[in-house]
Order: structure tokens, then sequence, then C-alpha cells
């Protein structure tokens, strides 16, 4: 083998060596953007699940009693109404949720069959077969001002909206927030 011979062996040495890197940093970028977007569905998912359960109550506790009210004076004041009722449950059968305000500061824990170990301080957690890391999902439920829903009011108004937020156990994931008003016509 002479210099030139030599120098080519070299060279294309120095390239498949070039070539294994992107490649493997490639594989990397993909991984990383394929985990990303699976966070990404299954986050808006379960956001969408929370939010169309949720709107599928009652507008307010005085609205399941009565039905009818006039003024929004009549629905239950901020302080009172946030939490579920004393003895509701979500998912609790005959002591199911009722009205949106029950899904109020709620924290659901969705987990695989791999990890179904109890969060501590959840509320509830579900485990989903397939899932592949531990998601946090919460909930906040407030009145908010008709002329700017993004607009928390104190007092009681003909519009509540709900924000839903996931986050999950890997550190590197973004927050995901979801929010959706109801109102009471």
């Amino acid at each position: 083998m002479n210099l030139g011979q030599s120098m080519l062996v070299i060279a294309a040495m120095a390239l498949l060596g070039f070539l294994a890197l992107s490649a493997n940093s490639s594989v990397m970028d993909s991984t990383q953007t394929s985990d990303n977007s699976e966070f990404g569905v299954t986050a808006v998912s379960l956001a969408t699940s929370i939010i169309q359960e949720a709107m599928s109550k009652m507008f307010d506790e005085v609205t399941v009693d009565s039905g009818a009210v006039t003024d929004p004076s009549q629905l239950t004041p901020s302080p009172f109404w946030m939490h579920r009722d004393p003895g509701e449950h979500y998912r609790g059968g005959v002591n199911d949720f009722d009205d949106i305000s029950d899904f109020d500061s709620m924290l659901f824990v969705y987990t695989s069959p791999l990890d179904p170990a109890p969060e501590p301080g959840a509320d509830t957690t579900i485990i989903v077969p397939g899932i592949r890391d531990r998601y946090f999902v919460r909930t906040r439920v407030q009145y908010v001002d008709p002329n700017n829903l993004d607009q928390v009011v104190a007092g009681p108004t003909w519009h509540k909206r709900i924000v839903v937020t996931v986050t999950s156990s890997s550190p590197r994931r973004d927050t995901i927030a979801i929010p959706a008003v109801m109102s009471y016509w």
C-alpha cells in the first residue's frame, strides 16, 4: 500500500466516522421528537376527556336542584362552590359529580399497569394500558368576566372557565393547558 492509498483509507475512515455520528444524532433527534409527539397527543387527549366530562354536568349546584335561575346572584358564591360537594366522588355512581364546579382543584393521575402505585395527594389514579409515562392532570374552575373570558372574577357570573393542565413525570416535557368556558343561559 502506497502513501496515496493510505491517505484514501484514512479519509474514508474519517468520513465513515462522521456519517456514523451524524446517523446517531439523527436517530436521537427523531426519538426525542417521537417522545414529545406522544406526550402531546396523550396530554391533549386526557385534557379534552376531562373537559368534555365536566361540560356534560350542570352549570351550578343551584341549577342541579332548581334548574331555573334568573339572576347570577342566585348562583353559588365563589368561596362556597369550589371543590366537590360533601359525599360526591369522581365517577361515584349515584354520588357522582353533578356540576362543573365539582371538578375544581382536582388532581387526576394517569399511569401504566406497570406502575400502578397511587400518587400521594391525587384525588384519583387511573390505570391506562399502553400509557408509557405518569401524567398529572390538574383542573381549575372559576367564574369569569363575560366581556373578558380570561379575567377571573370573585362573584358569580353566567360563565365558568375550566382550565385543565397536564404535565408528566418526565422533567423535560412542557406543560399543556387547555381552557374551556361553560355558560348558563
